[in-house]
């Protein structure tokens, strides 16, 4: 991969922050991490980028070394584009909507999986079993309707995005 300028700091080298790995993995960690992109002069590509996943947190995810490695490719483009595209709310959006589910509740169907998008079912068969991944939106206050993120994980000590898992290209086709 390659490294886009401030990553390596920011990200520890992909994996492993240090940045995110102040948070605890709570529900409470969770929401106080994503709480910093809310703040008023952040920067939000370093804060991106910090929750780059390793190899190693790709594995600690995916269900088995190939979804690992497809994952890891798949999600290059995403993190290349961070530097245009970082997570961050909308002009007046200043609220944290948050919630999460366990991987087998995805395929299950149970707890809050169903408001989870659609693809998280289809893709609940690739992500190993027992981990929580959170959802969340950045809302104008008293609004339902904003910027809505999914795939936050986590492993390995720290936080780490995995979006979207139902776009990986591999093993499956």
């Amino acid at each position: 991969g390659c490294k886009k300028d401030g990553a390596a700091e920011a990200g520890g080298g992909g994996g492993g922050s240090t940045l995110t790995a102040k948070f605890p993995g709570t529900e409470a960690g969770a929401k106080d991490l994503l709480s910093t992109f809310l703040k008023q002069g952040n920067d939000n590509v370093a804060l991106t980028l910090a929750l780059k996943p390793s190899s190693a947190d790709y594995r600690a995810v995916f269900a088995t070394e190939e979804l690992a490695a497809a994952a890891e490719k798949t999600y290059e483009s995403l993190w290349s584009a961070v530097p245009k595209m970082p997570i961050g709310p909308k002009e007046g959006q200043t609220e944290l909507s948050m919630l999460s589910a366990l991987t087998d509740e995805l395929k299950t169907g149970a707890g809050n999986s169903r408001e989870f998008p659609g693809g998280y079912k289809q893709a609940s068969e690739w992500l190993k079993p027992g981990l929580r991944v959170y959802r969340w939106k950045f809302l104008k206050p008293g609004e339902r309707l904003g910027m809505a993120f999914d795939g936050l994980y986590h492993v390995n000590g720290h936080w780490v995005l995995m979006p979207k898992p139902w776009r990986i290209k591999g093993p499956k086709a």
